[in-house]
């Protein structure tokens, strides 16, 4: 090989030296790089939803009207004995000790409406009961609303488990005057047909309870 043969190859040897030597500086130079497979978010399932259940059809009873005749009643023994009025011409039913329902004679036991009388012991204040029925209530029915409450008085709607029929509930609790103890309780339940009768036979009732001393 001649001096410019030599010489042309010592030029290529350097060169391709440069360019080895560029090139490992820019594969240095860049972060290694690894492929994953990262997990892809799944879209959120949709929940499931219940169709509307409609109500079943109420018993065909006619409607509690308002404005009753009432007679006057006692419940319990002395001294631990109430006084209340039930509308004159219902019927009694004792369901427990000290606990009374009332309804018309001849009402069919079940669907109609009836107003309960009940001494209770629990050593908790109207207000403390109040929190308690609620909270049974929203844990034992479903589609239970709210429509009124007070310290002393819850009333509230619901779908009966047995019937699937929309019924409404009113309880209220009384205590002995100058205690806050809540000693005797009573409710009216029915239809949304019985409502005006409802609310006016609580009112009449609630008025009559009395401690008789």
């Amino acid at each position: 090989m001649g001096m410019r043969g030599l010489g042309v190859a010592l030029v290529l040897a350097l060169l391709g030296g440069v360019g080895g030597y560029a090139v490992g500086v820019l594969q240095r130079d860049q972060p290694a790089v690894i492929a994953s497979a990262a997990p892809v978010p799944a879209s959120k399932p949709s929940l499931p939803v219940d169709p509307e259940r409609p109500f079943s059809d109420y018993i065909d009873y006619p409607a509690l009207e308002p404005a009753l005749d009432y007679k006057r009643h006692t419940l319990g023994d002395p001294p631990y004995a109430w006084s209340y009025r039930a509308p004159k011409y219902w019927a009694p039913t004792q369901e427990y000790i000290d606990e009374i329902r009332w309804r018309p004679a001849g009402e069919p036991q079940v669907g109609g409406y009836s107003l309960r009388v009940k001494l209770i012991s629990e050593n908790k204040t109207p207000e403390q009961m109040v929190a308690q029925k609620l909270a049974a209530v929203q844990g034992g029915y479903d589609d239970v609303e709210v429509i009124g409450r007070t310290p002393h008085l819850l009333s509230f709607s619901y779908r009966d488990p047995t019937t699937n029929t929309q019924r409404f509930n009113t309880f209220q609790w009384f205590t002995i005057p100058g205690e806050s103890v809540a000693k005797f309780e009573m409710s009216v339940v029915g239809r949304d047909l019985d409502r005006a009768g409802l609310d006016d036979l609580e009112e009449q009732v609630a008025s009559s309870v009395t401690k008789i001393q």
